[in-house]
């Protein structure tokens, strides 16, 4: 893989944990193509500053090959009052678009990779009013050296 190319990757924007208690960042993927895809999974805390430049450090960097029709799920905790972002890079850069290797279907194999994450204060917990962000919320944003 290269490292000196931007690639797009998906995010939640910045969110921000409003409690007075630390939650989990609780995050579930699928990848629903029939073949395996290689999968960058982030969440970044972007601190409690008012202005922040760069995240201050990474709750969560996963780089893995999710077979195809797999579902998996990654946990992040999120100190209270912190901001954060989640983050999804699939990397297609050696696929051919066209060598049906999703089924037969012509959409990219990225298209085919779906997150949806939300927060809880505990395991078994309900979700936190706020922090839940489906699939079809998620931004797709150009970065520079993503995997």
């Amino acid at each position: 893989m290269s490292n000196n190319k931007s690639q797009n990757v998906r995010t939640t924007g910045i969110l921000q944990n409003n409690l007075g208690v630390a939650v989990a960042a609780h995050l579930e993927l699928v990848n629903l193509n029939t073949s395996d895809v290689e999968v960058r999974v982030q969440v970044l805390n972007w601190g409690t500053a008012v202005t922040q430049t760069n995240p201050v450090s990474t709750l969560l960097d996963v780089t893995q090959t999710l077979p195809g029709n797999t579902r998996t799920a990654f946990s992040a905790t999120i100190p209270a009052s912190f901001h954060y972002e989640v983050r999804l890079s699939v990397n297609t850069e050696n696929r051919n678009r066209n060598n049906n290797n999703n089924g037969g279907n012509n959409k990219a194999d990225s298209d085919n990779v779906l997150l949806n994450t939300y927060a809880r204060t505990a395991v078994g917990a309900g979700q936190v009013v706020g922090l839940s962000v489906l699939d079809s919320q998620f931004q797709t944003v150009s970065i520079e050296n993503c995997f």
